[in-house]
């Protein structure tokens, strides 16, 4: 089973060492003026890059539920962009450099592939049929988004014919 507090704090004792370093490094080599000018900017601009991508994934993700797919894709590609948003946020130029990676659309949609062959993305879409008993679940049957796996309810009839009361 894979172990997620490990590799959390390992992450939250080298960024920002990392951080610490790279700052001490460019600001040794430009000045401490423009190293914080940097560091705004790149914030600034990848707010911008960020909430363009966004509207995309959003309108991508508008077409799949309107084609009657599962918007799988665009779901984790909009958690990707989340991720790269906070990076984003974060002072610091590791951080900046992952973040503007995950806001590029072949980064994102690559990382979003490689975490969906993993088997560790799982599509579930939960929808109320006219009876209000079906579901329907997209998981390793329907890796595509295509053709969801049918869950549904038996209602058993007694011998008179009268439906079995519902369960609601």
């Amino acid at each position: 089973m894979f172990r997620v507090f490990p590799l959390l704090a390992a992450a939250f004792l080298a960024i920002p060492l990392v951080e610490i370093a790279l700052f001490i490094i460019v600001g040794g080599r430009i000045g401490a003026l423009a190293t914080i000018l940097i560091v705004i900017a790149t914030g600034i601009a990848g707010a911008t890059v960020v909430s363009y991508q966004g509207l995309a994934v959003v309108q991508t993700l508008q077409k799949d539920l309107a084609e009657g797919r599962l918007p799988v894709m665009a779901v984790v590609e909009g958690f990707l962009l989340l991720a790269a948003a906070l990076l984003l946020i974060t002072p610091g130029f590791a951080t900046d450099a992952i973040g503007f990676s995950l806001a590029l659309p072949p980064v994102r949609r690559w990382i979003a592939a490689q975490l969906r062959g993993s088997g560790r993305i799982r599509a579930v879409f939960t929808s109320e049929a006219a009876e209000g008993r079906a579901h329907w679940h997209g998981g390793t049957g329907a890796r595509d988004g295509y053709g969801p796996i049918i869950e549904g309810e038996i209602l058993d009839s007694d011998r008179t014919g009268r439906d079995a009361p519902d369960r609601k």
